[in-house]
């Protein structure tokens, strides 16, 4: 039986799609290529297709992700897109560099360094963290495992998300996702369902007492 929360969840999955794609490829002015590591989401990957990037998608499990075919709005559109290539490792990547890199999951310090390398010098890494108060310390040990490897790391978060159980990061080796923000960029982009510039902007304010404690860690 399908519950209540699994129909919201394919209802607003836009909100999450949209955001991950869009902050990172509206915070650097020509990207060519994204990865998606590790994620069963795809429709990031059409959402990366509004920005004409060719998107690799990196993802072990295929039989669960053919499995989301009638969950996922853009399913079909997204895995016979021209520009999407689907991989079960990295591995079997071509070696490259990536404009950005997206994962939609946790990574540990290795993947981290992994993919910090995966990288173009300006280069910007997205990935799933954990929740500053439901799980405090490894918020922000996660955020002090990406100094070594990027020159801006700022946590995020989706307004309106009801999955509100986790936080992103935002690591950059070159751009600011609020003062590099490309706003003609977003202004061009085709109609959306969620993203916007405030929602850029506001998705990066923290409240005070959690800006106090990471303010020595992150990288603003």
């Amino acid at each position: 039986m399908i519950d209540k929360k699994h129909l919201l969840l394919k209802k607003y999955i836009f909100i999450e799609s949209e955001l991950l794609a869009h902050i990172p490829l509206c915070s650097i002015p020509a990207p060519k290529n994204a990865l998606l590591f590790n994620s069963f989401n795809i429709e990031i990957a059409y959402e990366c297709f509004k920005h004409n990037v060719k998107v690799d998608c990196v993802q072990a499990d295929k039989k669960s992700l053919d499995s989301l075919v009638s969950f996922l709005p853009h399913f079909q559109q997204t895995i016979t897109h021209n520009d999407f290539a689907l991989f079960t490792q990295a591995m079997d990547l071509d070696i490259k560099k990536y404009d950005v890199i997206i994962a939609d999951s946790l990574l540990d310090k290795h993947q981290i360094d992994g993919l910090s390398r995966m990288l173009t010098n300006e280069g910007i890494l997205i990935v799933r963290s954990h929740h500053p108060l439901l799980e405090e310390e490894v918020f922000m040990q996660k955020i002090r495992e990406y100094a070594p490897f990027f020159k801006i790391i700022m946590p995020f978060f989706p307004y309106l998300s009801i999955l509100g159980d986790k936080s992103y990061i935002f690591a950059s080796k070159h751009f600011h996702p609020c003062a590099d923000m490309l706003l003609q960029k977003i202004d061009l982009l085709p109609h959306l369902h969620y993203y916007n510039a405030k929602i850029h902007e506001n998705a990066f304010t923290l409240p005070n007492f959690i800006f106090e404690k990471i303010q020595d860690i992150a990288k603003f």
